[in-house]
């Protein structure tokens, strides 16, 4: 049965869409080609790090992770990614130092070898181990065999000229004391003599520690107590250094194993930690330093992580660190080990940070990075990109940004210089802002492909948890949204527990309070219904009824943002602002804070989205359960919603009255009914009225309601309001005390109000008719306009029957008799007659003849009412309702349910005297866009089809009253789109007059292209099997189209307005849910950019033009540089090559370590088998034929540059050898023509004149 109703609901929509399309024929420049998804670069430290390693010469870093990605880094803008395809963890890495080379090892047991010579780094060889893994890898300086030690405790050694293994195999039970019994277990560490490239060292995971001699096949063991976890040689290759289990280091001499020089323990003789690593440098031959992570006394209770420095034994350094330390490189001034290595820094790798400490320093302070490493201090939640950024706010954000510079870094500039920045591909100025979970945010610069921090801002400085919220976890000073206005430098910040700020940028000091707006408590009616003593009592004759106020608007000076004064609402604010005035820094300064309460701890109403816009000086306010308008020139609150009231709603009230003071002992406050119906009292029938002035509301021709220009109301509602003599308007004292004498008073006269004409109205909290006495004392006199503590009432009225329930308001009109007039506030089903405009999620209908019931039955209604939240808000000036005549300031309103309407905004010229009236078109008039799903975007186009976006105010220093009364302010869209790159009409018989707007809305299931003001469809694009999340208008190669994010994790490139589909491409590798936190940390922006936070630590830039894609590709910097090696100290000792001196014929050198493990290499045994096939297998990469296969690790693409580099040297040197030649000719030349002339002179001299 649902089945057959869904069915028929569908096709009734399909006929309703065909009755109102319009076909238009559109020639969109915009092409499939044009469109192609490329990742830019990635920014911050590598998720899950696992090892690093570090190319002295070329000043290189590589992390691996995890994943299996790889990240480069070097000098400022040097950030490239490198992935394995298999995603297996990265456990061990080396560079092959100034060769272009990286060798990964990953946990599927296989050996890579990168070449990153050319832009692109591609793997040129593989070798597949198959019965054992790969526990460490040791590559000295200069090496040409890698040495690969395995969890069996076995050693091997890989050729990188042929990436084959040698015949030569350390076995462990050759290695170790016959006496031991038990297996050693895997090798941990491998470290080569610096002086006799023949002696290794080898250290198991159980603490034993040989010196193998590869030569000789010789083996000297250290003693097992205590057990050893890590070594290092001294330059000269005679000592040893060891960390020990017990966080002892010890001291050996090579040729005397059995016992230590010199044992110690440097934080004390207690208990320690094992000493996970240690590295022994020297600055000078006497003078030495050593580094050792771990060691740390257990009596201090959880490991704390530490790196310990030790310079000359005269002065320790303990570095405690904030997570454990996975391996540290020291960052020598000379890469060979024969030699002092002068470190001058060393660098740290965390599991969550990376750091380089200055070794030079007093303190050995962090040296400030140029790459972003820290995006994750706090949790980013959320996350906004422009990429056309003004350049003066660049400039102002990193002028503030300086002074919050950290002093305590080093002097010393960033020692990791390698490779060449990328240049800019874009052009523009690109600015990234990331939400945090501590409150925080934090400006980037992207422009460059360099992300750089500018500026930091905490937006939980000014609030106060309330002392009882101190133990709920669902109190957070958490970001969920970001909004920022680039013009006006205004930025609005929404937390997830209900709190919103409105920031201004300053660029001087300024002491300040910060103004304090609640917002009503949304919802269904059982959340408002006060529970107080006196409505225990039963009511006679009359129903229930409910009044829901809006709340006061606390003022500037007020300290505590929680009034609860005078409020029959059960209401939660978990957080307060700060009291007295506060000095603030230059930067974004807190003017405004806004709170959306709770409805309890179980049900929390969320900030569903929000809109600023500087132009109209309005903040709109998504929930949950409804939308709240603030005004930020009077810091008040406009007016509140629920998303069902946004539904055929009358025009809020502009609050210009006319009152005299009445000799009352409390002030007087006006209070206004919901959609401008004023309930008027009559002070000689004793009846109310009703009078209402809704659709009545018309703004000037320039959008602002001008002072002392009230808003014209029809002639009915103004001959009924002079017919009703001696009325006068409800007035509430702002007392509590009050309060209660007038529900005492009407408590007493309800069984007589009961029995008029007039409504009933109940007792709760309401203000009863005034008294004869105080209605001739109400006289007419200057408008009073009052913002700060202006109420609005609702008045309701519970019906039901068995089958509907139904709230509702029944008043006889005074001038028309017999005619009653129903509202429903929260279903608002129009009279029969008039066109309906109903909720999406309300389909219940009027029910006028049933009785009234108690609110408990009321409660259950409005409970089995689904909830429909607001999703989407954009401001525009546009057309609010079908054939309007002019354009006006207008609110978008999406939600939930896939209606996306309009309300008007009218707004006065004189915006602190008077108040912006909300009013939205009559019901008979107004037009809702339906669609299926949850709308997500709402975006619009001109008749010209160039995308425009609402109009902002321009940023000024001086104070903003000036700015905000100024009748200059333009309420005109911006257009985005340039004329000559938008779509145009096909052919002039395709134009339609009757689009002067275009407006498209993204839903989950569709997306829908309607024209303005006819309200009529133009296109379609549906999205049944797979829905949106996410829908932005961009620009791809300045033509319009529309980028969106599918649950696929897909991005899908729309054409505007047609809808075409352009591209479809995979970002994400897992599907995503419309409400998953990965949609709040993606953002798109302008000319196809997005950015995304592609781990918890990471954050990755992408484009969807190619043409931004192509210009990357050619701006890439580039990670080899050559340069020159630096020249290998020789070795000078007198007994090297002496037994080949005395023997009759020349032997091999014993130190020739290429020699040893080269003999027998790929010679076959007996079955025709290279016996190490069964214990690895080479995979060729794609680059086989590069010359680095035979020797040096060149590609061929480097090969043949070096060829042709080669050939222009012999054309240059044999130009000059040709211009060689010239000279001498020209010279000899020369000479002949002197000596001829010589010759002729002395030829005519005689010989007696000599």
């Amino acid at each position: 049965m649902d089945r057959a109703k869904k069915k028929f609901a569908s096709a009734i929509d399909g006929l309703r869409s065909l009755h109102n399309r319009t076909e238009i024929n559109v020639d969109e420049k915009i092409q499939s080609e044009h469109c192609r998804f490329t990742r830019v670069v990635r920014h911050g430290l590598p998720e899950d790090p696992r090892c690093f390693a570090y190319d002295p010469v070329q000043r290189l870093i590589a992390i691996g992770t995890g994943r299996g990605h790889i990240r480069i880094i070097g000098d400022a803008g040097v950030d490239y990614l490198l992935k394995h395809e298999s995603g297996e963890p990265v456990l061990h890495m080396q560079f092959l130092v100034n060769e272009g080379g990286l060798i990964t090892s990953c946990g599927t047991d296989s050996i890579h070898l990168w070449n990153y010579r050319q832009k692109t780094a591609e793997i040129v060889h593989t070798v597949q181990l198959s019965k054992e893994s790969v526990s460490c890898i040791h590559l000295p300086v200069a090496g040409k065999w890698l040495f690969i030690g395995t969890d069996k405790g076995n050693v091997y050694f890989l050729c990188l000229n042929s990436f084959l293994l040698s015949p030569y195999v350390i076995n462990w039970n050759k290695a170790i004391d016959l006496s031991c019994r038990v297996h050693p277990g895997p090798v941990r560490q491998l470290a080569v003599s610096p002086a006799e490239n023949t002696k290794l060292l080898i250290v198991y995971d159980k603490g034993i520690v040989v010196q193998w001699n590869l030569g000789t096949r010789e083996v000297d063991r250290y003693p097992l107590d205590p057990p050893i976890k890590s070594v290092n040689w001294h330059f000269d290759g005679r000592q040893i250094l060891t960390g020990n289990v017990d966080g002892s280091i010890s001291l050996y001499n090579h040729k005397k194993s059995t016992e230590a020089i010199q044992r110690t323990t440097p934080h004390g003789s207690g208990p320690c930690r094992p000493i996970q690593q240690v590295e022994w440098k020297h600055m000078s031959e006497t003078e030495s330093i050593i580094m050792f992570s771990g060691g740390m006394p257990t009596d201090d209770g959880l490991p704390m992580p530490a790196l310990t420095i030790l310079k000359g034994g005269k002065s320790a350094t303990v570095l405690e660190m904030d997570w454990p330390i996975i391996q540290f490189i020291p960052l020598n001034q000379n890469i060979w080990n024969s030699i002092p290595q002068c470190p001058h820094s060393v660098a740290v790798l965390l599991k969550h940070d990376f750091m380089v400490l200055d070794l030079n320093q007093n303190g050995h302070p962090v040296i400030e990075s140029p790459h972003a490493m820290n995006i994750h201090e706090s949790p980013v939640t959320c996350m906004a990109y422009y990429s056309d950024c003004p350049l003066d706010l660049i400039g102002a954000l990193t002028l503030v940004g300086t002074k919050q510079r950290n002093k305590e870094f080093s002097a010393r500039s960033w020692p990791v210089t390698g490779g060449l920045g990328r240049e800019c591909a874009t052009g523009h100025q690109e600015l990234v802002v990331t939400g945090h979970k501590d409150g925080s945010l934090k400006f980037w610069q992207e422009t460059g492909e360099h992300l750089q921090i500018l500026y930091k801002l905490k937006s939980s400085s000014h609030f106060e948890r309330l002392e009882e919220m101190e133990t709920s976890d669902k109190v957070s000073h958490a970001v969920k949204y970001i909004e920022l206005c680039l013009e006006s430098r205004q930025l609005l910040v929404a937390g997830i527990s209900g709190q919103v700020t409105l920031f201004r940028f300053t660029k001087q000091e300024i002491c300040g309070t910060i103004a304090v707006v609640n917002i009503p408590l949304l919802g269904n009616l059982s959340s408002n219904l006060p529970n107080n003593d006196f409505d225990k009592s039963p009511v006679p004759n009359g129903p229930g009824k409910e009044i829901r106020r809006q709340r006061k608007i606390v003022s500037r000076e007020s300290t505590n943002s929680l009034d609860t004064s005078d409020s029959g609402d059960e209401r939660i604010v978990p957080f307060k602002v700060r009291g007295a005035p506060v000095k603030r820094p230059p930067g974004f300064v807190p003017e405004l804070a806004c709170f959306v309460p709770w409805h309890s701890h179980a049900k929390v109403d969320q900030i569903t989205t929000i809109c600023l816009n500087s132009s109209y000086g309005i903040i709109a306010i998504g929930t949950s359960s409804g939308l709240a308008l603030v005004d930020t020139t009077q810091c008040a609150l406009i007016y509140s919603w629920t998303t069902n009231e946004l539904y055929g709603s009358d025009p809020t009230p502009a609050i210009q009255l006319s009152m005299q003071l009445s000799d009352a002992a409390s002030p007087l406050e006006i209070d206004e009914f919901e959609n401008d119906d004023t309930l008027i009292y009559n002070t000689d029938t004793g009846n109310y009225t009703l009078r209402s002035t809704r659709n009545s509301l018309t703004p000037s021709s320039n959008g602002f309601l001008h002072p002392g220009e009230m808003p014209t109301r029809p002639k009915s509602a103004a001959n009924s309001s002079n017919k009703s003599g001696g009325m006068m308007g409800l007035f509430r004292r702002n007392t509590a005390e009050l309060a209660a004498t007038i529900r005492e008073r009407y408590q007493g006269n309800r069984s007589e109000s009961a029995t008029t004409d007039r409504p009933d109205v109940e007792h709760r909290g309401e203000t009863p008719p005034p008294t004869p006495n105080e209605g001739n004392k109400v006289q007419k006199a200057g408008r009073s306009h009052s913002v700060k503590g202006s109420f609005i009432r609702r008045f309701a009225k519970s019906s039901s029957s068995k089958e509907k329930k139904e709230v509702k308001i029944e008043v006889d009109n005074q001038s028309n008799s017999g005619i009653e007039r129903s509202r429903s506030f929260h279903s608002h089903i129009s009279e029969e007659g008039d066109s309906q405009r109903e909720s999406p999620s309300s389909g219940r209908q009027l029910n006028t003849s049933s009785p009234s019931t108690s609110s408990q039955s009321l409660e259950r209604s409005m409970s089995t009412q689904p909830q429909e939240s607001i999703t989407s808000l954009s401001f525009i000036h546009s057309y609010s309702k079908k054939n309007d005549s002019k354009m006006s300031p207008c609110l978008w309103v999406g939600t939930s349910a896939g209606a996306s309407l309009a309300l008007n905004l009218i707004l006065p010229e004189d915006r602190f005297t008077s108040t912006i009236v909300v009013a939205p078109s009559a019901v008979e008039e107004c037009t809702v866009v339906r669609l299926k799903g949850q709308v997500i975007s709402q975006s619009f186009m001109d008749n010209t089809f160039c995308i425009i976006s609402p109009a902002s105010e321009s940023y000024k220093e001086a104070a903003k009253e000036q700015s905000a009364t100024s009748p200059d302010r333009s309420l005109l869209n911006r257009v985005n789109t340039k004329a000559s790159l938008a779509p145009q009409y096909s052919s002039s018989i395709d134009s339609n007059d009757e689009i002067s707007q275009i407006l498209i809305v993204a839903a989950e299931n569709e997306v829908k292209v309607v024209a303005l003001p006819t309200f009529s469809q133009l296109y379609v694009q549906k999205f049944d099997e797979i829905p949106l999340v996410k829908a932005t208008p961009t620009h791809i190669r300045g033509y319009p189209c529309l980028m969106c994010l599918s649950a696929a994790g897909q991005i899908i490139m729309l054409s505007l307005p047609s809808l075409r589909i352009l591209q479809t491409s995979t970002i994400f590798p897992h599907s995503v849910e419309i409400d998953d936190p990965l949609c709040q940390k993606t953002a798109f922006s302008d000319h196809g950019l997005g950015v995304y936070m592609a781990s918890q630590t990471e954050m990755e830039k992408y484009t969807m033009c190619s043409e931004i894609a192509e210009q990357t590709g050619e701006s890439l910097g580039e990670l080899f540089v050559p340069c020159e090696m630096p020249e290998q100290p020789k070795n000078n000792s007198f007994l090297k090559g002496v037994s080949s001196i005395f023997g009759g014929t020349p032997r091999n050198d014993p130190n020739d370590i290429d020699a040893i493990l080269s003999e027998n290499m790929g010679v076959k045994n007996s079955s025709g088998v290279n016996p190490m096939r069964s214990v690895a297998r080479t995979i060729p990469g794609p680059s086989v034929q590069m010359d680095r296969a035979q020797a040096g690790g060149v590609s061929a693409g480097q090969a043949a540059a070096m060829a042709l580099q080669n050939l222009n040297e012999r054309t240059e040197k044999l130009n000059a050898t040709v211009d060689a030649t010239e000279n001498l000719k020209n010279n000899a030349m020369s000479l002949s023509s002197r000596t001829g002339k010589l010759v002729e002179k002395y030829e005519k001299k005689k010989w007696y004149n000599f």
